[in-house]
C-alpha cells in the first residue's frame, strides 16, 4: 500500500482570504455619457443668466431641454437647445439660461432628451448649483464622465412577452446605491415599478444591477424601460436612462 502523506504541522498564521470579486464587466459602464454637461459643474455659484455648454448624443430632431429648478421643485427656467450637430451625430450644446432669485437658493440643473412617441423623457444628467441675484460668481466644469446607467439588458427595440422581464446593467447610483426600474406603456402610463440596489464594491463606485418586472397588458404595443436615480436632496432625478421596447401579453 502507498505510504500516508506526511501533514505538515499546524500553523499560527491563518490562511489568506480568497479575493473579492470584482463587479462583472464594470467596462461596461465606460462607455461616453449620453448626455454630457460640461459646464457648470456641482457646487458652482451664478448668477443670471447661466451658460450650460456640453455634448450629447443624437436625439429627435437634435433638440434638447435644460430646466432650472430650486431645490422644493419650484421651476425657474426651461429653455430649449439644439444638439450642433448633423442629425445621427453625436455633439456639442450650448444654452443661456436667464432665471429670477431673491436671495442665494440651491438648485438643480436637468437636460433631457424627450421621446417624440409619448412625449416622455429618454435620458437625462443634472448637476446641483447655488444660484444668486448678486454677489460672486464660481463657475465650476466637470471631467468629462462614463455613461451613469448603462441598461445591457433587454437591448433597444427587443421584444418582451409573457407578462414578466428581467433588466440588467450597470451603473452608479448616487444616493445609498438605489435606482428606481419604471416599464411604461405605450400612453406613458407606470405598469410596473421596482427599487434595486446597485452591487457596486463601495459607493459612489459602477457595479452591475438586475431586476425582474411583471406586467399586465391585453394587447401588443410600445413601451419603454427607464431606470431612475433619484435626488436625495432636490425634487427630481439625477440621473435618467431608458430603452424602447415592444411589448406582448
Amino acid at each position: 500500500a502507498p505510504p500516508s502523506p506526511t501533514l505538515p504541522p499546524p500553523s499560527s498564521t491563518p490562511p489568506p482570504a480568497p479575493p473579492t470579486a470584482a463587479p462583472a464587466r464594470p467596462e461596461a459602464a465606460l462607455v461616453p455619457e449620453a448626455i454630457l454637461i460640461l459646464s457648470p459643474g456641482p457646487g458652482s455659484r451664478l448668477t443670471s443668466p447661466l451658460q450650460v455648454t456640453g455634448e450629447a448624443d443624437p436625439t429627435f430632431e437634435q433638440s434638447l431641454v435644460a430646466r432650472l429648478t430650486l431645490e422644493d421643485g419650484e421651476e425657474l427656467a426651461l429653455v430649449p437647445i439644439q444638439i450642433a450637430a448633423d442629425v445621427g451625430q453625436r455633439g456639442p450644446f450650448t444654452a443661456t439660461v436667464p432665471f429670477t432669485v431673491t436671495e442665494p437658493r440651491q438648485a438643480f440643473l436637468q437636460v433631457y432628451a424627450l421621446s417624440a412617441r409619448d412625449g416622455g423623457i429618454l435620458h437625462l444628467a443634472s448637476v446641483g448649483l447655488t444660484v444668486a441675484r448678486t454677489g460672486p460668481t464660481t463657475l465650476r466644469e466637470i471631467e468629462p464622465l462614463p455613461e451613469q446607467i448603462v441598461i445591457e439588458r433587454p437591448a433597444f427595440g427587443a421584444t418582451v412577452s409573457g407578462g414578466r422581464l428581467t433588466v440588467a446593467g450597470i451603473a452608479r447610483a448616487s444616493f445609498e446605491q438605489t435606482l428606481i426600474v419604471e416599464l411604461l406603456d405605450e400612453s406613458g402610463q407606470t405598469l410596473a415599478q421596482v427599487p434595486l440596489i446597485v452591487a457596486a464594491p463601495d459607493l459612489g463606485q459602477a457595479g452591475p444591477f438586475t431586476a425582474d418586472l411583471e406586467y399586465t397588458i391585453a394587447v401588443p404595443q410600445a413601451g419603454r424601460l427607464v431606470v431612475h436615480d433619484p435626488s436625495a436632496a432636490f425634487a427630481g432625478d439625477v440621473h435618467v436612462a431608458s430603452v424602447e421596447l415592444r411589448l406582448e401579453p
